[in-house]
């Protein structure tokens, strides 16, 4: 399965930069956000310049990483008149689960790209998955923040094939992998595993994958002991499909 890449433009401080987005998965925005929680536009303030960012006030119903605060920043324009295709505006009394980072002036910021999801009632189901993954974060206290970008080179998803047509009572799995400088796997750690003699099996999987980095200009080559949260998901028998795992969070 492939990623779609979205290619916009973000007008900001009177240049142009390319904003390239790739989906997220919920355990890459997590472990490279500042500040994870679920909680609710409360007041937007006007922005104080022509640059694409504006000060909303949150309340938060939960927590799951970072300090409590009181407000964030989005990259848009609170008048709704956005200059470029990457902005976003958020209207007063949204929820949803935020995940920001916080830039070189200290604010926590929040836009197209950072993973937002927001909370409706029509995508309840991936609310309520996405919702026990951080508050499993949470138990386990994984609370370390890692911006380096991985991307892997072997192909996880066709050793998961074996699995096409499983059974199982909870849908996702949650494993942590334990670098050399060099990107060969030191060690695969079970956080969350879906309670089945197949969660060996996954781990001697993982064991075996290949990895590539990019950080700071810097590619493949990490510090010592980096560490990396992936997910194993399962989605259920659908009409004439049949059940399987995957890495990909849909």
């Amino acid at each position: 399965m492939k990623k779609n890449i979205l290619i916009i433009l973000l007008l900001f401080s009177g240049a142009v930069f390319a904003c390239t987005c790739d989906p997220p998965k919920i355990t890459e925005k997590y472990i490279e956000s500042d500040f994870v929680a679920k909680a609710k536009i409360i007041k937007n303030y006007k922005n104080e310049s022509s640059k694409e960012l504006y000060k909303a006030d949150i309340l938060i119903s939960e927590l799951f990483k970072g300090e409590s605060l009181k407000s964030i920043y989005v990259l848009g324009r609170s008048d709704g008149n956005m200059l470029s295709s990457c902005s976003i505006f958020i209207p007063e009394n949204t929820e949803l689960i935020i995940y920001a980072r916080k830039d070189k002036d200290g604010k926590y910021v929040i836009g197209m790209c950072s993973g937002l999801l927001y909370v409706t009632k029509s995508n309840q189901k991936k609310q309520k998955r996405e919702l026990e993954i951080l508050q499993t974060f949470k138990s386990k206290k994984i609370i370390f923040t890692d911006k380096i970008n991985y991307r892997e080179k072997s192909n996880i998803s066709d050793d998961l094939k074996q699995f096409k047509g499983i059974e199982l009572n909870k849908d996702y799995g949650i494993y942590e992998i334990t670098f050399n400088t060099d990107l060969t796997i030191k060690s695969v750690s079970e956080i969350s595993g879906f309670e089945n003699q197949i969660d060996q099996k996954l781990l001697e999987i993982i064991k075996k994958s290949k990895w590539s980095s990019f950080d700071n200009g810097i590619d493949d080559k990490v510090p010592e002991n980096s560490k990396l949260i992936i997910g194993i998901y399962f989605y259920p028998k659908e009409k004439k499909y049949s059940s399987f795992l995957s890495p990909y969070y849909l």
